[in-house]
């Protein structure tokens, strides 16, 4: 049986772990990384890093934009 704070810890687990993922992935794409590349490296699969891979993209490209 599962209860509330056992739901609760696995979100957490899973929120961090998402996290984590992002972080290398900014790092990864920073240095010019390719998705194929980053998915190795991190052992993922593409399918896994593509959402991921595009939200840095989006988040970089706004970056840029607010430079100019």
């Amino acid at each position: 049986m599962c209860n509330l704070s056992d739901l609760v810890e696995e979100r957490g687990i899973e929120k961090g772990r998402l996290e984590t993922l992002l972080s290398q992935i900014r790092k990864k794409v920073m240095k010019g990384k390719s998705l194929a590349r980053i998915a190795d490296e991190l052992e993922e699969s593409a399918d896994i890093i593509l959402p991921l891979y595009h939200q840095v993209l989006q988040e970089t490209d706004r970056k840029k934009e607010r430079s100019l």
